[in-house]
């Protein structure tokens, strides 16, 4: 039985170039309207954690990753490598996951009804995104589906 959240999404079954630079473009203008609107003061102490656990997250999934191979389209290589250590041994997209902790700060550094519907846009390209990436990934690795079946999308033991 799949996990939560574990549905393919109605994507086409091979998702265009064109399809990928959009889910991109939304990805870079949301995130950019989060961190824009954010006014940090000490009173929102919690949500510049929650931001900086994001980006320490981020950092240590580029280290595990290779800062050379990290990449924003959901693309496959023919050089790409499955990396399973690191971050990765918990979460299969941790790029995804701190992007998504760290817009998070933003959406209470002052809060706003707006910033929660575009966190949620945020993470419903990031969702499209992986289910793009994982269709790839199966075709390209034959140890993916097992990998996939031990480890958890975004959130360690929840989804």
């Amino acid at each position: 039985m799949p996990r939560w959240g574990e549905t393919q999404l109605f994507l086409p079954e091979r998702p265009s170039l064109q399809m990928s630079r959009i889910l991109v473009v939304i990805q870079f203008l949301t995130a950019t309207a989060l961190v824009v609107s954010a006014h940090f003061s000490l009173q929102h102490g919690l949500w510049l954690c929650v931001s900086a656990v994001g980006m320490l997250l981020g950092l240590w999934a580029i280290a595990a990753i290779g800062p050379t191979r990290v990449a924003i389209m959901p693309d496959v290589k023919a050089k790409t490598q499955l990396v399973t250590a690191g971050p990765y041994r918990f979460v299969r997209h941790p790029m995804y996951t701190s992007l998504l902790l760290f817009g998070g700060g933003f959406v209470f550094s002052p809060f706003h009804w707006w910033k929660v519907g575009v966190w949620f846009v945020l993470l419903f390209v990031l969702v499209g995104k992986s289910f793009i990436e994982e269709r790839k990934l199966n075709e390209q690795f034959s140890e993916y589906p097992d990998y996939s079946k031990r480890t958890f999308r975004f959130v360690p033991f929840l989804w």
